[in-house]
């Protein structure tokens, strides 16, 4: 299953000791995530006398999942979860909330990995990380939560920076977003544009066209190929239309259903990198040499100009 497989994927710097102790657990939870979910994130919880008892805590898109002290599967959805605080002691880090009327706690050693697992909640959660302050008891602020989403790359995974098979896109700031190889350090992108595929053919040379400027993304024959390959009954696909600092431009085709179409309608491009077509100024009564000529002409055909030049003529003895 492609969320057992995305868990490991974010435990693996755990080392292959952690993933063997928690190998029943990684896949009884791995089970548990819905088709409409993605893995955002999984960490390692402790409890015990110096928390020296590990646990599964697996973040997705929708929930909080983990396990009891019987091993029992255990679920919060995300939009229940109230009254969030958390405590950082000596060697661990507890986040306390409060589910369906019952408080709950959630302890993690204070180490880089959990740490970083803590902070993918808070954004989950839409908090604000505070000011620091003395007291080690935080005072949480929510805010809007940012747009996430995995990303199935079918072209161009190789002009991202990392390698990987594990593609994490979020956008937090209008205009820019940000892609992670494998839960490494996230890359900021210009958004130019996005456009979902309907025409295979057609959006393969539409893209070439556009990344054949400033990058080496491949042919449209290629692309083509790979869309007709990979596209499916419940499946869409779409194109990213990216831009480095140094105008580098980085497409990417991308596999995506519904609930993928629904995020990509949400994300904001940048405004300075929108193609605006300039009006042309029009001109009024304008009027040609050819106009001119035939007009003196009509006038000397009807004896307006003969007179005129006449009277001039006795004007000036």
């Amino acid at each position: 299953m492609y969320a057992i497989e995305q868990i490991k994927e974010y435990l693996k710097p755990e080392g292959r000791i952690v993933l063997s102790n928690l190998k029943k657990e990684i896949k009884m939870i791995g089970e548990q995530v819905q088709d409409d979910e993605i893995v955002e994130n999984a960490g390692i919880a402790v409890r015990g006398l110096g928390g020296l008892k590990q646990y599964l805590a697996v973040l997705t898109s929708n929930r909080l999942l983990t396990t009891d002290k019987q091993k029992n599967f255990l679920s919060y959805d995300l939009d229940k979860i109230s009254n969030i605080n958390f405590n950082k002691k000596l060697t661990t880090t507890e986040m306390g909330f409060t589910y369906d009327n019952e408080e709950h706690t959630l302890s993690f050693n204070n180490v880089d990995l959990s740490l970083a697992f803590l902070s993918e909640i808070q954004n989950a959660l839409g908090i604000l990380p505070p000011v620091q302050e003395e007291t080690e008891k935080r005072q949480i602020v929510r805010v809007m939560k940012p747009i996430k989403m995995n990303l199935e790359i079918l072209n161009g995974k190789d002009l991202l920076k990392g390698q990987g098979s594990n593609f994490k896109l979020s956008q937090t700031k209008p205009g820019y977003i940000d892609i992670s190889v494998n839960s490494g350090e996230p890359e900021t992108l210009n958004l130019i544009k996005w456009e979902r595929v309907e025409n295979i053919q057609k959006s393969a040379f539409d893209i070439a066209g556009w990344s054949l400027i400033g990058s080496t993304f491949g042919n449209a024959g290629s692309i083509a190929g790979a869309m007709g390959a990979n596209i499916g009954k419940d499946k869409s696909m779409a194109t990213l239309f990216l831009k480095r600092e140094n105008d580098e431009k980085v497409p990417l085709v991308i596999k995506c259903d519904k609930k993928d179409l629904e995020k990509l309608s949400l994300l904001i491009v940048a405004e300075n990198d929108h193609e605006v077509e300039i009006p042309q100024p029009v001109v009024q009564n304008q009027i040609s040499a050819a106009d001119e000529i035939l007009k003196f002409k009509q006038l000397l055909d009807d004896g307006i100009l003969l007179k005129r030049n006449s009277i001039l003529k006795r004007n000036s003895y």
